[in-house]
């Protein structure tokens, strides 16, 4: 169930990367997935993730191939939000998240408050203002008075139900996604929930153009941040040792499927 005070406590954002660690770490962010990283760093954020967390260097083609220490539902957001953005704004939204994925993983229940974290403020701060900008001021009040996930399933159905006109079927179909959220929270699934969560949110995206897009991921960056900040955190460790992993991956990426970590400073 949806407690809103405790997920309130979780929203103020831990300050990002500053743009001089982002070069100091000189990997490009890249959509999909790579065995290999380039010369210019070249994979997807989970990849460079795992690099500086001190892993042994991998592909990742779904959370599932991460590390145990990875919170899967913050790691299926990164994944999506990766293979979505344009390479410029991949760059300046996922960058700051690198050194920061390792060692977040927790209990079922965190992980579920995490989803729950995820889903409500896309719904709140996402969702519900593209519904009254469509007309729909009721509906949007009902999502922003949401008491558990699966109330978005009827909410779903009434705007099905309404007069939509055609430019609005990806409003109906971003709560149809929503509605299925609902659903695999029913179902205690808290990965499956955040990919049916950034579905809606793709949809959503999509309403506007390219401007409101950016918008909407903007807003989802900060949304992956206030996850981050609920159970474990990343271990801290020094900008020169990421800065190096990843400086040692790129010039040997063949060594990094050994057993052991990396040792790189």
């Amino acid at each position: 169930m949806f407690d809103l005070h405790r997920l309130i406590n979780a929203m103020s954002p831990r300050a990002s990367a500053p743009a001089d660690f982002q070069r100091m770490l000189d990997w490009r962010l890249l959509r999909g997935s790579h065995e290999f990283p380039g010369p210019d760093g070249g994979t997807c954020i989970n990849e460079a993730a795992i690099v500086a967390a001190g892993y042994p260097y991998r592909a990742v083609y779904c959370v599932k191939d991460l590390p145990a220490s990875f919170s899967r539902p913050i790691s299926m957001l990164a994944l999506c939000l990766n293979d979505t953005l344009e390479d410029d704004l991949r760059q300046e939204l996922l960058m700051p998240f690198v050194a920061r994925l390792g060692g977040s993983a927790d209990s079922a229940g965190v992980e579920m408050a995490r989803a729950e974290l995820m889903l409500q403020r896309t719904v709140a701060e996402i969702m519900a203002p593209a519904l009254a900008r469509a007309g729909y001021g009721e509906l949007a009040g009902r999502c922003h008075s949401l008491r558990i996930p699966t109330e978005l399933i009827d909410i779903a159905r009434s705007l099905r139900n309404a007069q939509a006109c055609a430019m609005q079927q990806s409003l109906i179909s971003a709560f149809e996604h929503a509605a299925d959220a609902g659903r695999q929270w029913l179902a205690g699934l808290p990965t499956e929930v955040v990919f049916c969560t950034f579905s809606a949110m793709r949809e959503i995206a999509s309403l506007e153009g390219d401007r409101f897009a950016d918008k909407v991921y903007h807003r989802a960056a900060g949304i992956l941040e206030a996850a981050l900040a609920i159970g474990n955190q990343s271990e801290p460790t020094s900008r020169q040792v990421v800065a190096g992993r990843l400086r040692a991956a790129k010039r040997s990426p063949e060594s990094a499927y050994g057993d052991g970590p990396l040792i790189a400073a």
